[in-house]
């Protein structure tokens, strides 16, 4: 299997998936190891340096759950509640809601094929029930991340509407918004994607305001790990697979009640459809504000 390096566009697929995903190796400033060539010299090193030195995979099977709304034609699909779940290359979508012609439900079978490009694509059909009536549909569809779990849901195809005793065919769009809720189904090849995100806040579920705590900006790092590699990893599962990387943290400077780190990574996934490795390697910084209680993170630099 060849390795490529790409343009603007792979490195930014690939820093979206590694960028905080590197973060989850331990935060000392001890740990300044030049990034390797690539995996396989970095693995070659790991022998000589020990497990943690080396590229770590991080290998599920991803599945993310979201809830939205969205609106649309044929009339009957004028606003709607919406629900989907996915596991990887496959998935559904139900949905409540209705238009001008009553109460309408629709059920959808989805497909997402591993095409290499930065957006979550699917192909769907379903059926849509309303009035006695069932019209089968057809789509193509898109995930947009917005980032934080929402995204925009997009789909445009055709659906076959009863007109008293003929089936017309009519024009299908819809377009709404959602937030996804992403989990990772372990294959006993790596570690599991965390399910949910550690708690930021200093200590217990009472907090007494004081000075900033370096263990908590740890647990703040570690939270922003859990669900930005959760998010990534859903969201791009269907396209890339076998996620290595390796970092080291070179800065971590806390000023007052607000703190940087700065970490240097490498890594590379591949892409399901042709086999190629896309690496990347760059440095991002992290930033944290203390509110008393716990660290919130207040921007991201890659």
């Amino acid at each position: 299997m060849a390795a490529r390096r790409r343009g603007p566009r792979g490195a930014r697929v690939c820093a979206v998936l590694l960028t905080l995903a590197l973060l989850v190796a331990p935060w000392t400033m001890a740990q300044s190891a030049a990034v390797g060539a690539g995996p396989q010299a970095a693995d070659a090193e790991a022998g000589a340096n020990g497990a943690g030195d080396g590229f770590i995979a991080a290998e599920t099977v991803p599945a993310v759950a979201s809830f939205g709304v969205q609106f649309g034609f044929p009339a009957y699909r004028t606003a709607s509640l919406a629900a989907s779940l996915q596991a990887r290359f496959v998935g559904f979508a139900v949905r409540a809601g209705g238009g001008p012609g009553g109460v309408a439900f629709g059920l959808q079978a989805r497909a997402y094929p591993p095409i290499p490009i930065p957006l979550p694509v699917f192909l769907a059909g379903g059926l849509d029930l309303y009035a006695g009536r069932v019209a089968p549909h057809l789509a193509l569809g898109v995930h947009v991340p917005l980032g934080g779990g929402w995204r925009i849901d997009v789909e445009a195809g055709a659906a076959w509407t009863p007109l008293l005793d003929e089936v017309r065919v009519a024009p299908l769009l819809g377009i709404g918004a959602s937030y996804a809720v992403p989990f990772g189904l372990p294959t006993g090849g790596g570690a599991p994607v965390a399910t949910a995100a550690v708690s930021e806040r200093a200590g217990g579920p009472t907090c007494e305001p004081g000075a900033p705590d370096l263990a908590a900006l740890d647990a703040a790092l570690a939270a922003t790990v859990s669900r930005f590699v959760a998010d990534a990893v859903a969201t791009y599962g269907s396209v890339y697979r076998d996620l290595r990387y390796r970092t080291s943290v070179v800065d971590r400077r806390v000023e007052g009640d607000r703190a940087t780190v700065t970490v240097r990574y490498a890594g590379s996934v591949v892409e399901i459809l042709t086999g190629q490795v896309v690496e990347a390697a760059g440095q991002a910084e992290a930033d944290f504000r203390w509110d008393g209680c716990r660290w919130r993170r207040t921007g991201l630099r890659y």
